[in-house]
């Protein structure tokens, strides 16, 4: 193998393949980046078993080859080296070789037939906004849970139809929903699938990919479901979770009995204002008048806060006390400068959304339940429901 490729290029591809780069692997070869040159191209790529992720990047190709390099070396080496400076890569039968602005690295090659069968993309179910899924999957990975002893919550379950595209994951203390539109390629693409949280906003976050993303998903021989995701040159698997999703859609079929618009930005700095005194577990509590919320931590017998700004709200006055970090996390995922309190009985979730303008308030304005069932929910189309503390 002989290639010449920039530094950049070269960093680039590596930062993409080193997310599925074992940290502990459980076969020495998985600590390698496998490195395949041909057609103008470097492909890098990497596995553990759980995840695979590999990249081409364009190169100067003067021998094809195919070789394994010591993963985090080599990476190491790439971002030290000079920018915007040719990289060379050449091979001999036992070491590789990396020459750059007069500086030279000879790394071992440790053995290709060592290196197990990476799997292959699923057949394409689909395209989708690459930057609208990065940030559905951004907004509901929030609540996925992050403890391991209930590996179904901390999934988000991916579902398709014919337009639609619904993530949704929970933690049981509070649930993130959003549906965003996609164009599937066969006549009844109707899936769901368990998707990892952590690793599918790994795949998402920073991918590159300004275009449309490729979602493929089928099975693998003996083994469980795979997720594909493919575009610009960049492509990734990750196993899917074998679980049964608990049933959110009653969750949304509540009686509304309020209904508060307040500028988000506002609500979180008074938030994180009263946060100093705000001990462990303990909630913040949250009322709501008519024109104003009063934002209080604390206790008379402690250490106290409060805040107030101000706040629109139709219908009865409401006391609520939350989780602080749980709530900052949902004002956080929000698009707009606005957020909507919809609000139920004290036990029941609240429903937090994007203060899109426009969109009625049905229990209000007719006197019926209001309640938001699963195919209400584009309008808006994040929803992240929160539960309620003891306290207010």
């Amino acid at each position: 193998m002989k290639v010449r490729i920039s530094r950049d290029r070269l960093v680039e591809g590596i930062g993409w393949a080193v997310r599925a780069l074992p940290a502990r692997p459980v076969v020495p070869a998985l600590a390698a980046f496998r490195l395949k040159a041909a057609d103008g191209t470097l492909a890098i790529s990497a596995y553990n078993y759980e995840v695979s992720a590999g990249i081409e990047v364009a190169a100067e190709v003067a021998r094809i080859g195919e070789i394994l390099v010591p993963g985090r070396l080599l990476a190491d080496i790439a971002r030290a080296l000079p920018r915007d400076q040719p990289v060379d890569l050449t091979v001999d039968p036992a070491r590789a070789r990396v020459t750059c602005a007069g500086a030279y690295f000879a790394l071992p090659l440790p053995a290709l037939a060592d290196y197990p069968t990476t799997p292959l993309l699923p057949e394409t179910a689909g395209t989708v906004s690459a930057s609208a899924f990065a940030e559905a999957v951004a907004q509901v990975a929030i609540a996925a849970a992050r403890d391991e002893s209930l590996p179904v919550l901390t999934a988000i379950r991916l579902h398709l139809t014919h337009d639609t595209l619904v993530l949704a994951a929970t933690d049981r203390y509070r649930l993130a929903v959003r549906r965003l539109p996609w164009q599937p390629v066969t006549e009844d693409p109707a899936r769901t699938a368990l998707v990892p949280a952590r690793m599918l906003a790994d795949l998402t976050k920073h991918s590159g990919i300004d275009t449309d993303l490729r979602l493929a998903l089928g099975p693998e021989p003996g083994r469980r479901g795979l997720l594909g995701l493919a575009g610009n040159g960049r492509h990734a698997t990750t196993r899917l979770l074998d679980h049964e999703f608990p049933r959110y859609d009653w969750l949304f079929d509540n009686e509304t009995t309020a209904v508060a618009t307040i500028e988000a930005a506002a609500l979180i700095e008074a938030l994180r204002r009263v946060s100093p005194v705000v001990g462990r577990n303990a909630p913040v509590r949250l009322s709501f008048g008519r024109e104003s919320l009063r934002v209080e931590a604390g206790s008379t017998d402690e250490a106290e806060a409060g805040a107030t700004l101000p706040v629109a709200l139709t219908g009865e006055p409401t006391r609520v006390a939350f989780n602080p970090a749980h709530l900052l996390d949902g004002l956080a995922a929000l698009r707009t400068p606005t957020a909507r309190l919809m609000f139920s009985t004290p036990t029941k979730p609240t429903i937090l959304t994007d203060g899109t303008p426009g969109v009625p308030d049905a229990s209000l304005t007719s006197g019926t339940s209001g309640a938001l069932g699963p195919g209400d929910l584009d309008a808006p189309d994040y929803h992240y429901l929160l539960m309620p503390m003891r306290g207010a």
